[in-house]
Parts: C-alpha cells; structure tokens; sequence
C-alpha cells in the first residue's frame, strides 16, 4: 500500500509537494512508463473512500460515451473498473495495460459482468499498433498523468483510430482552483498557469494546463467536441461533511455547466479524429 498512499498524496487535492523543475523531456526514444506491478490497485478503489470519485467519474463517462457503439479500445483499463459502463454498447471491447496482474483482473471482471464482447491484452500504451486493428472509440481514464510523451500518445491514439472515430479521455488539471489558490498564497505545488506539462516529484506523475492538451489534440489530428469539469469535490473533508451521494449529486448538475472554467483537478473530453498528425 505503500506506492497507494504515495500516489494519493500526489493528487491534486492532497498534500504539498514540490514541483519538479526538471524539464519534460519528448526526445527519447523509450519515454518512462509506469506500472503498477508493485501496486494492488482494486484495494485503491475499494478500501479507501473513493466511492465519490468514482461515481463523478461514471457520471462524466456516461454522458461522453451515450452514442457510442461499434468497437471500442480502452488504454491502461487497469482492473476494469469502468467497462460496464460503456461496453454493453460495443460490438467488441479490447482492454489494454501494461500490468500483468491488473489485465488479469480486468479479464475476471469482465466475465464476472457477463461481458463476452470483451478481449483483454496486456499493451504498453506507446505501442497501440500492435494491436493490428483500427477501431471505432478509444477510452483512456486515469492514464494521462502517467504519460511523459503527449504528443507520441495522441499520435498512437490516431493510428488507432478509424476515420472519425471518436477519443474519450480525462486528464489532470493544473490549473485548478485549489492550486491558483495556494499560488496565489505563494504556496504552489505546480505553477498553475505554466502552458507545459508539471512533473510532480520523482514519479511519473504530470499535471497539464487545458490549453497544451487542446493544442497538442490538434497537432495529432483531433477536434475536440465537448468538455467536462469532473472531481470537483475532491476533498476528504467535504466528503466527512455531506456524504459521496449528495456530493455526487450535485456534481452532476455542475459538470457541464462549469466546463469553461475547469475549477476541479480532473477533465474529461470527447474528441474526434479529424485528420492524420500534423507530423505524418
């Protein structure tokens, strides 16, 4: 659990900690992955309070994915924990990670739901040509923080992708309310109006400003259709206080409506593949 609570306080609403200063690197040619070997990721979602992030993540989710149908790629799926979402409406489901034990799981997840549309493969997220099939969505949630090449993802996203297929993702925000906040107060675990992506300590753990994401979406061929602004109550205290329900419910209301001023430390989008990168 050690890696667990590391990865907890590294979240946006959690305890200080410094910002790297170390530039990001994109000119490697095996960017850092990483996993989750070391990690039991379902105690994570399950034995911890994390009942509210869940279902703010499954409200974004819903909405996004509501048209979806045809075949779906879902990068770094983890142990599946957000598959019943979206699955039942696809013609076939392909989860990836790029940990062993958690594509395990995932697979014993989707036979335990009744899912026999669903093929799971253990995948490293830079490497989606393997696949050997384009297909028609691709869902990556919780994943963006742990990538260190953007731009090399999007583009694998693309190749990935059939024309016009569509692209549902959520990234860490930097540019949150609770870190303008502690900027404001000279306090800052990342600087929040700095367009390039924030390494946060040692790990690969990167909060984006909204505006390098859309920009590099575009140079990799993607138009981006709708936005949401999920985890807005992100705080042990509020869920002490109200309870995950109410706060899920109000969340609900606020998603859409506060998606130009992105407030909380997650987003979601829903973009679709327009064109080939910039750089093909």
């Amino acid at each position: 659990m050690e890696k667990v609570e590391r990865m907890q306080s590294l979240a946006a609403f959690g305890p200080r900690q410094q910002e790297s200063q170390t530039p990001v690197e994109h000119s490697k040619a095996e960017p850092e992955v990483f996993d989750y070997n070391n990690v039991n990721y379902q105690d994570f979602w399950q034995q911890t309070d994390r009942r509210y992030e869940d279902a703010a993540e499954r409200i974004a989710l819903r909405r996004l994915t509501k048209t979806m149908q045809g075949s779906c790629l879902e990068i770094g799926c983890g142990f599946g924990r957000l598959v019943d979402e979206y699955a039942p409406r696809c013609s076939e489901v392909l989860l990836t990670d790029c940990t062993a034990h958690l594509i395990e799981a995932a697979r014993q997840r989707a036979a335990s739901l009744g899912l026999a549309n669903v093929e799971c493969r253990q995948l490293d997220l830079y490497k989606l040509e393997e696949c050997g099939r384009r297909f028609d969505n691709a869902l990556c949630v919780r994943v963006m923080h742990h990538v260190e090449d953007v731009p090399a993802f999007f583009r694998q996203v693309n190749q990935a992708l059939a024309p016009g297929g569509q692209f549902v993702f959520e990234y860490a925000n930097k540019r949150n309310l609770l870190e303008i906040g502690r900027w404001l107060l000279r306090r800052p675990n990342v600087q929040p109006f700095g367009y390039q992506p924030s390494r946060r300590g040692s790990g690969v753990f990167y909060n984006f400003n909204p505006a390098y994401i859309r920009d590099e979406l575009r140079r990799a061929g993607f138009e981006p259709e709708e936005v949401l602004a999920v985890s807005l109550f992100r705080s042990q205290a509020l869920k002490r206080v109200f309870g995950w329900r109410l706060l899920a419910g109000v969340e609900r209301l606020l998603q859409k409506p506060l998606a130009w001023l992105r407030p909380g430390p997650s987003v979601f989008v829903r973009a679709r593949k327009v064109s080939r990168p910039e750089s093909d």
